[in-house]
């Protein structure tokens, strides 16, 4: 039982991962307020689930939805801005989102949060979000868009002087981000079946942008890996848990100095490949 809810865990972060590896390592924006739209989809669900007695499939996509609108409404005021300024208006708004959770205590439970949610989430569900999610990932990183995305990661100035439309690649990546993340909080709320504004803070929001740069930018499957290490490290080793952070840090500052495209660099493994492989034998 131990072990299935570490499974389950670690998989769950790891969707959250894989909705920051979208944002960060197609574009390179460095988002601190991804932990606000883990809360909003996280009590979106809840609200609508349980106060509004909508059906689990419904709840979850309304947590989809109001992550993509909240997305869209935020990145039209921020994606033009540069990379550190948007930093920090991402960290802002994540703490308007905790700070609004509390004071809307009547609907979310505000310092309290909410319990009592039915237990809709298992291990298949979680998986298969998982292997979704890549699927869409890696089309979109193969597909022409995907590459334009690229571009705009690696220079701005160069993507925007050979036609590309930077905002919009932008928007349109962040809004997908954002969805996805708010999924990902959904289906955490149902499965640990607790939820509180200080459960995830900016903090969280930066440790799931350094996995990702650990990974590498250009890689999925390094970023899967490396989120699953990570968090489950966490939870076999809770005696140490407080270790884990220096340790990331350390990692941090070796990939840093000695392998700075990231542990897994540009390493996926894609079905094409393997076919590939196997028709050369």
């Amino acid at each position: 039982m131990f072990y299935l809810k570490v499974l389950e865990i670690t998989s769950l972060y790891t969707i959250l991962v894989l909705g920051v590896y979208l944002m960060t390592g197609l574009t390179g924006l460095f988002s601190l307020g991804q932990g606000g739209f883990v809360s909003i989809g996280a009590y979106t669900a809840a609200i609508a689930f349980m106060k509004l007695n909508l059906p689990f499939p419904v709840a979850l996509m309304m947590a989809v939805v109001m992550g993509a609108v909240l997305g869209f409404l935020i990145g039209i005021p921020t994606l033009r801005l540069r990379r550190d300024y948007f930093l920090l208006v991402t960290f802002c708004l994540g703490e308007m989102v905790r700070a609004a959770l509390l004071y809307l205590a009547q609907l979310t439970g505000g310092a309290l949060g909410m319990a009592g949610m039915p237990r809709k989430v298992g291990l298949p569900l979680i998986l298969i979000s998982i292997v979704f999610i890549t699927f869409i990932l890696y089309s979109l990183k193969r597909s022409r868009f995907g590459r334009d995305c690229i571009a705009v990661r690696d220079d701005e100035l160069a993507a925007s002087m050979m036609g590309i439309n930077v905002f919009a690649h932008k928007m349109k990546v962040f809004i997908i981000s954002s969805a996805i993340t708010a999924y990902g909080g959904a289906l955490y709320a149902f499965n640990i079946l607790f939820i509180e504004p200080n459960l995830f803070n900016w903090l969280e929001s930066g440790r799931l942008i350094i996995i990702t740069f650990v990974g590498g930018l250009n890689s999925i499957a390094g970023v899967i890996i490396t989120s699953a290490i990570y968090y489950s490290f966490g939870e076999f080793f809770r005696f140490i848990d407080v270790w884990r952070d220096v340790l990331l840090a350390l990692v941090v500052i070796l990939v840093v100095i000695f392998r700075p495209g990231g542990l897994f660099q540009g390493l996926e493994l894609l079905p094409q490949k393997l076919l590939s492989r196997t028709e050369r034998k």
